[in-house]
């Protein structure tokens, strides 16, 4: 079946340079997703120890982003936190930490909850940031992507989610493989777009999608019914360099 290919012009959904974050300026909001505090208790229980958590750095991001771009909001798309099971004393201690900064930072932050956000709304109450299952302003969607909802979707321009931690596999020139956390701008069956967010988390390994071209393989039944995956465009994050375009998925293969 032959679909009309529409591409988003990058100066309606702005992809900060070497950071996983996003700016929509129709709306004045920065976009992340997947943050996922408490991930290093998943590794501890593995048997996997860290030198240190990724707190710290979490914020340094936050701080690089407000550097660089002044939004009046903070749109949180998803995954707060990781484990499924009640946070711990210090998984709360720092997911308030992590609250607090962006609070002060920006005007307004507004939540839209994931697949790991459990028991996570009296936490945001505290810091008067309501719990929403998406974001709905000017034909922008903005929900974490692991529940489809088809009406909203069909109605708006552009949608944003997370939820796939997308990423590219690529060669150096060493013939080592490398895994890039990335952005990918997906023309969808619709005439509208679908982007999908990488992890805002240090820890949250990328899924790559040039590894596979199956569609059933993807996460999010929002990528699965309405993405043109080989036309997707990926965005990829590299250390040092920044936010590089690549070649349609179709190419990377």
């Amino acid at each position: 079946m032959e679909y009309r290919i529409k591409q988003v012009p990058l100066k309606k959904a702005i992809p900060f340079n070497g950071l996983p974050s996003l700016f929509v300026p129709k709306i004045d909001a920065t976009v992340i997703a997947d943050i996922h505090i408490g991930y290093e208790r998943e590794l501890m229980e593995k048997g996997i120890f860290l030198l240190k958590n990724q707190e710290e750095e979490l914020i340094l991001r936050i701080e690089e982003i407000v550097s660089n771009v002044k939004s009046k909001r903070l749109i949180i798309n998803g995954d707060l936190k990781h484990t499924f099971k009640k946070p711990t004393k210090k998984e709360i201690k720092s997911i308030e930490k992590f609250l607090l900064k962006v609070t002060a930072y920006y005007k307004e932050v507004i939540f839209t909850k994931g697949n790991h956000d459990t028991y996570v709304k009296g936490i945001l109450r505290n810091y008067n940031i309501e719990l929403l299952d998406y974001f709905s302003e000017k034909s922008v969607l903005i929900l974490h992507g692991h529940k489809d909802y088809e009406e909203l979707v069909k109605e708006h321009e552009m949608i944003i989610i997370g939820h796939e931690h997308p990423s590219i596999l690529i060669k150096n020139e060493f013939g080592q493989t490398l895994k890039l956390i990335s952005f990918i701008y997906f023309p969808t069956i619709l005439g509208n777009i679908l982007i999908v967010l990488p992890p805002f988390s240090l820890l949250a390994s990328g899924t790559p999608i040039n590894s596979y071209f199956i569609r059933e393989k993807f996460l999010s039944p929002i990528t699965k019914k309405y993405a043109i995956i080989e036309e997707g465009i990926p965005y990829v994050i590299y250390k040092n360099l920044g936010t590089i375009e690549f070649p349609k998925i179709k190419d990377l293969k």
